[in-house]
């Protein structure tokens, strides 16, 4: 089995994340860049077991998506989002993608999670990506759109086709900010879906999504608290002064 220490610190970061809530059986997924460009990422279905896993349930990917070392199931099925998220952020060492349930609220209704907590002010107000997925997953079931997957991610043309969508949002969102990722890393949101995070490894990656996580439950906080969304402050307290994003 190649690249021991790459799957090992993917399988003990999925554990971390299942143990402190932010994974669980709907679904996610987790990856990082090895030292000669290969992609490991979690294999499909390993949600469903409960995240129960070993350094086996992870793939071993070209950044084309082509298998390198495949000792389990093929790559989930977001994993073209992780592949693009490598090739055009070249800092980027790690990717968590997760349904963590603070975020996934904003997300349900289409809104960033705004830099409420200092520590979340590295990364500034998390951006929300939207595309239709229930239309374009219609298309390709009905094949109106034929969409060709790469030979190590499981065979879900239609959410590969989601996937690919989202990719060109991306990048005009975040595209511009790519070197953040070396200095604290980068996160959005995905429509009805959850988070997504970069960053100069997996370790920064995952802290990440902590952050946007309190961020996410203290602005729910700060909404009972203040009547609703439109009570929500970044900064109620210094509201006439120019927030400044600062690299920790």
């Amino acid at each position: 089995m190649r690249y021991p220490a790459e799957r090992d610190l993917i399988a003990n970061t999925v554990g971390r994340l299942y143990r402190w809530g932010m994974l669980d059986s709907t679904g996610g997924a987790v990856s990082c860049r090895a030292p000669d460009g290969t992609i490991l990422i979690t294999s499909s279905g390993t949600s469903f077991r409960s995240w129960e896993m070993t350094a086996s349930d992870v793939i071993a990917l070209t950044p084309d998506g082509a298998v390198v070392d495949r000792t389990s199931r093929p790559a989930a099925s977001g994993t073209q989002l992780h592949l693009a998220i490598y090739e055009h952020f070249p800092a980027a060492g790690g990717v968590v993608h997760a349904h963590a349930p603070q975020s996934l609220a904003f997300a349900s209704l289409g809104v960033g999670v705004p830099a409420v907590t200092n520590q979340l002010d590295t990364l500034g107000e998390v951006p929300c990506l939207a595309v239709d997925d229930t239309a374009i997953k219609a298309r390709v079931r009905t094949g109106e759109r034929e969409v060709q997957v790469p030979e190590g991610i499981v065979a879900r043309p239609d959410v590969h086709a989601v996937t690919v969508e989202l990719i060109p949002q991306l990048l005009a969102t975040l595209g511009p900010r790519a070197a953040d990722v070396q200095r604290h890393g980068l996160g959005f949101l995905i429509y009805r879906h959850g988070a997504v995070t970069l960053a100069r490894s997996l370790y920064e990656a995952t802290e990440n999504l902590a952050r946007i996580e309190v961020a996410a439950r203290t602005a729910r906080y700060q909404a009972q608290l203040c009547g609703g969304l439109a009570g929500i402050r970044t900064q109620p307290l210094f509201s006439d002064r120019a927030e400044v994003v600062a690299p920790r």
